[in-house]
């Protein structure tokens, strides 16, 4: 008795370290529950190669709230004095620590169940461009400009205008002479027109379009032939301002996915060219298996896991090229190893509690024998 005993509370203890260990990710937080974004671009996949170390986003529009706890020690300072402090106000959307949040947020509050960006060891260089509750182009021009020189490797372009400009087009080819790769909303004209939004419809930079839960773009979002990519953008939570938290929609949000998957990208490919990381993110976009593609999705859905497994230089990237055009696919190459040493201590904690088990077992056992007993 005292021997199946012992066995069956050596079983109960090991099922309780191995549901204790695979109950959710080591990563996973009290809001990651809502973060569908994340399970959709398979966040886990993607962080077992890398989580965007050593590259710097910038995010240009109202400015970032650096207080916050899912961002402290992830926002450096621009020599825009007003970049570390949101300037979102009145009509004014808070779009910059939204942004900031999807690209880097680190799920550091609440003791750890904070939120989570896509490239959560990325940094954010943020810059604000707004006066009076109105974005300004030649603003938006400098700011792009200033992020390429102070080294940003990717630019997340959070504010849209519905002309053209010489100089927003002036420094887009600036950033990307820089290296620097440039994304922006396609915009929330769908329902309005359908209108071109710029710097998005420039080439040059990537354009992404917005699309929900179940796959299916936003209704508002813009749609066309300068549309490159489609991201989640629909009931997106992320970082607010004062600590606190937001819910939205729009194509910004899906902009910032995409500028969080190119600095995953980024930082494992460090080598790479703004035309090398715009193909692999282009041709390793997903199609959802439809025989005929829906053009409003661009070239598909970003799928930073499978633009990370794509290890070889892209085929024919030598030569610059805008992300508006329809290169060759690159060859594919196998997954680095993880790098993440959680399952390996899961495993180690169980087989050490089984053979302390073991051992009490086995004592218990001795100590039920008599010496009468000759079996």
């Amino acid at each position: 008795m005292l021997a199946t005993r012992a066995g069956a509370v050596a079983a109960a203890l090991a099922l309780a370290v191995v549901a204790a260990g695979t109950a959710a990710p080591a990563d996973s937080g009290a809001l990651r529950e809502s973060e569908w974004a994340l399970t959709a671009l398979k966040a886990e996949q993607a962080w077992e190669i890398t989580r965007g170390e050593g590259v710097t986003v910038a995010v240009i529009g109202t400015g970032v709230d650096a207080s916050h706890p899912d961002l402290a020690g992830r926002v450096v300072k621009s020599r825009d004095v007003d970049g570390t402090r949101d300037e979102g106000g009145g009509s004014a959307a808070i779009q910059g620590t939204h942004a900031a949040g999807v690209i880097a947020g680190t799920g550091r509050n609440f003791d750890g169940d904070g939120l989570f960006g896509l490239a959560p060891k990325a940094r954010i260089l943020p810059f604000s461009v707004y006066r009076d509750n109105t974005a300004l182009t030649a603003a938006t021009a400098r700011s792009i400009m200033d992020a390429a020189r102070q080294g940003a490797e990717v630019i997340d372009v959070t504010v849209g205008f519905p002309r053209p400009s010489d100089d927003l087009k002036t420094a887009i080819e600036f950033a990307t002479d820089r290296d620097a790769l440039v994304v922006a909303g396609a915009g929330d004209t769908g329902g309005t027109g359908n209108a071109e939004t710029y710097p998005a419809a420039y080439p040059g930079v990537l354009s992404v379009t917005a699309m929900d839960k179940k796959g299916a773009i936003w209704p508002d979002s813009h749609h066309g032939k300068d549309v490159d990519l489609a991201a989640p953008g629909v009931d997106i939570l992320t970082t607010a301002r004062n600590r606190d938290y937001w819910t939205g929609s729009g194509t910004a949000f899906a902009a910032s996915w995409v500028a969080g998957s190119a600095a995953l990208l980024r930082s494992e490919h460090p080598k790479w060219t703004v035309s090398q990381v715009t193909r692999t993110l282009t041709e390793t976009a997903t199609q959802q298996g439809k025989a005929d593609w829906d053009s409003r999705y661009g070239r598909g859905v970003v799928a930073p896991a499978a633009a990370l497994s794509q290890r070889a230089v892209p085929s024919g990237s030598e030569a610059a090229a805008p992300p508006k055009d329809q290169a060759a696919n690159a060859e594919n190459h196998a997954t680095s190893e993880p790098s993440d040493a959680g399952p390996a201590l899961i495993v180690l904690a169980v087989t050490t509690t089984l053979l302390v088990l073991a051992v009490i077992a086995w004592l218990l056992i001795r100590r039920s024998v008599t010496p009468t007993d000759n079996d």
